[in-house]
């Protein structure tokens, strides 16, 4: 079972190493728009409001191992099956899970690694013939799951990057000589806006606001740029895939 253990941590050390969020958080918006949560309490209580991914981590953290080898193999069947249960992916919604999921995989691996060394080696039950054919199990599933959540990233931003703005472009548009027409506003996607500059681009008012809009625009970093402007891209781009 060791060897399996080792299968397992493997798989889970790849999905911690490639699924590392960064700190941006960034909201996305319209369809895709959801809260990013803040760093969850995997301590206390199992709570109405916690998540299936907080309660089954709770669950984990609860289990107690006692003298008897049949019974710490029914154990980590049991915590297996809650594994099991857990590692699915639904989109963005996993996506702003990572965290959450990765703190699982590490509760479930030390909760295993504990109660596996309180079996006997000797131990022969059929009990342990079928925890193994779980853990392979989640092995796979483990694969299946890196697999799909790459897959959707790396989907996700290549559109991104296929529809991001550049700062440089919108540095330049912004200049009085276009910005008071209002051609930045329509690069950004802000028609409305763009349309108000053009109507009262023979006012001086649209050149002023313009003006300071690509001071604003030279001096923001690109980081800031796309938080601001590429939402999808700055979001899918925090995600590290490695191929």
């Amino acid at each position: 079972m060791n060897i399996l253990n080792d299968i397992v941590s493997g798989a889970s050390r790849q999905f911690g190493r490639e699924f590392g969020r960064a700190g941006a958080n960034t909201i996305l918006k319209g369809a895709n728009s959801y809260t990013v949560r803040e760093i969850s309490n995997y301590s206390g209580r199992i709570k109405p409001s916690d998540s299936q991914i907080i309660k089954a981590i709770k669950e984990i953290q609860k289990v107690k191992f006692v003298s008897t080898n049949k019974a710490n193999a029914s154990r980590l069947i049991d915590i297996t099956d809650l594994m099991l249960s857990n590692i699915s992916f639904t989109g963005n919604e996993t996506l702003n899970q990572l965290t959450d999921l990765n703190e699982l995989v590490n509760q479930y691996n030390n909760k295993f690694d504990h109660g596996s060394s309180l079996i006997d080696d000797d131990f022969k039950d059929k009990s342990i013939d079928y925890l193994e054919d779980k853990r392979n199990e989640f092995v796979a599933l483990m694969d299946k799951f890196n697999n799909e959540t790459k897959v959707f990233i790396n989907g996700n931003l290549e559109l991104a990057k296929q529809k991001r703005k550049s700062k440089k472009t919108t540095t330049i548009l912004a200049f009085p000589i276009l910005g008071s027409l209002g051609i930045h506003k329509f690069y950004l996607g802000q028609i409305g806006q763009g349309i108000l500059y053009f109507m009262f681009s023979f006012l001086l008012i649209p050149a002023i606001i313009s003006l300071f809009e690509f001071i604003s625009y030279l001096s923001m970093s690109t980081e800031k740029f796309d938080t601001k402007f590429n939402p999808e891209y700055s979001y899918y781009n925090q995600f590290r895939i490695t191929n």
